[in-house]
């Protein structure tokens, strides 16, 4: 059976992780700031809280211990950052893979490359391909509904940050 202590310990990383997304919310709030340095300053506040909580626990704590809730903390972190980056990323990775694929393109050539209309057909085409819609007619429609619960997700993200794209 688990002791308190022990279920602390097995939580302290989650509830790190979960107060770092306030933390960012709040700083998001009141900064003028990217969104991008708000994440990093609150990360490491957060990160240096932690340390200094495992550094006060440390003489009850196993060296093993130690590693399991640092690197829990930064797993669920990455993962915390991930969520939050995920609608800018993909359009700085897409033109990235442009500029990779043809060198000295021109900023004209990649907007030419990477238009509105194109980017639509893209992701229409990656959505039928994954088996998230079909097509009836001229009409779309959703092959699952389970993937809702996951735009809804994001764009609850998307608005609690304040990510606007």
């Amino acid at each position: 059976m688990l002791t308190k202590f022990q279920i602390y310990i097995i939580l302290a990383p989650f509830l790190a992780t979960l107060i770092l997304g306030f933390l960012f919310l709040f700083f998001q709030v009141i900064s003028n700031k990217k969104y991008l340095f708000n994440l990093f300053i609150s990360f490491f506040l957060i990160f240096f809280l932690f340390l200094f909580f495992v550094y006060k626990l440390s003489y009850n704590l196993t060296d093993q211990q130690i590693f399991y809730l640092i690197f829990a903390f930064l797993c669920n972190s990455y993962i915390f950052m991930n969520l939050i980056q995920v609608p800018i990323s993909s359009i700085q990775l897409t033109i990235l893979r442009i500029v990779y694929l043809n060198p000295k393109i021109t900023k004209k050539q990649i907007i030419q490359k990477y238009n509105a209309s194109q980017i639509f057909e893209e992701r229409l085409a990656r959505l039928k391909a994954g088996d998230i819609i079909f097509k009836n007619k001229s009409n779309f429609f959703l092959k699952n509904k389970k993937i809702l619960l996951l735009l809804s997700f994001f764009l609850i993200l998307k608005k609690i940050f304040n990510i606007k794209n």
